[in-house]
């Protein structure tokens, strides 16, 4: 698969997520955050199981690097559950932009964890993620608990990205990453959904539409796209186009539950696109257009 392929099927990825957020904000009023993770990866695993086994048997090794892919799991399993109990309390477009704030924590992680040192637009970037951040939640102190979670799970969605890539190109096995995701989410999701107040059977028929898209198509395809095509893009690359998900959770919030901003949480919206794309366009623009001058002189 060539890179351009893979971040074209990125960008898919992020469509399907961005519809997810109007699916997990409406199943959010039937079942909290626990059972609606776990039933939602439930209906994941199943949809993504028959592929594994194809997978390990065509696999010529037995299947390793399972510590890292226990890890990778375990971070992506608190990260969507602190997402889902976050659209209890805000809005689909708060979560989708807050959400894509993982693009500039991966950076951020590469530095403290790889040690290795951006560009220094980065850092410009971050400063206007901050003052977008603080246009739209109206001020830092009055951002709802909801929009502190989805900033929290997006820190943890930049350590699954840079741990996907690693998992997925030393095991060679995305499938088994995948499936190894969304069992951490049926095993954290139901116990947590336990301890937060019995199933009823009522409401998951009620809001099953949602659980099939969230499960099916976000939490099973849309997760093995991002799986698949991290061993054929970086993670720099893959954060590009996965940001696209914020726009997208926009639109279909527009659309779907006709949801509107005032003039200033538009600003923040806006403040936080541009922050994404100079964290990740910008660094490799910039060193193009050096290079051209040079080359011109």
């Amino acid at each position: 698969m060539s890179r351009l392929t893979a971040n074209c099927l990125l960008l898919t990825a992020a469509a399907l997520w961005g519809a997810a957020f109007v699916a997990q904000s409406e199943g959010a009023a039937y079942l909290n955050a626990g059972w609606f993770t776990g039933l939602r990866f439930i209906l994941a695993f199943l949809a993504v199981l028959p592929l594994g086994v194809m997978e390990a048997r065509r696999a010529p090794v037995r299947l390793g690097g399972l510590a890292g892919m226990a890890v990778l799991a375990l971070i992506f399993a608190v990260s969507t559950w602190m997402q889902q109990w976050a659209l209890e309390s805000t809005s689909v477009t708060h979560a989708g932009f807050l959400t894509g704030l993982y693009v500039i924590f991966v950076p951020v992680l590469e530095v403290l964890v790889f040690r290795r040192h951006p560009h220094p637009l980065v850092w410009l970037a971050a400063l206007l993620a901050v003052a977008g951040t603080w246009f739209l939640g109206g001020g830092f102190t009055s951002l709802s608990r909801g929009d502190l979670l989805v900033i929290l799970s997006a820190l943890g969605f930049a350590g699954q990205i840079l741990l996907m890539q690693h998992v997925t190109r030393s095991s060679a096995r995305p499938v088994a990453a995948a499936l190894s995701q969304s069992a951490a989410c049926m095993v954290l999701g139901c116990a947590a959904g336990a301890a937060g107040g019995p199933l009823h059977w009522h409401d998951v028929t009620a809001c099953l539409p949602e659980l099939l898209y969230g499960g099916i198509v976000s939490g099973g395809i849309a997760f093995l796209i991002q799986a698949i095509c991290q061993r054929h893009t970086g993670a720099t690359d893959a954060a590009v186009m996965l940001m696209a998900e914020s726009l997208f959770a926009a639109l279909f919030a527009a659309m779907l539950l006709h949801e509107r901003l005032n003039g200033t949480g538009w600003l923040g919206c806006a403040l936080l696109f541009a922050a994404l794309v100079l964290a990740q366009i910008g660094p490799v623009l910039l060193p193009r257009r050096a290079a051209a001058r040079r080359k011109a002189a």
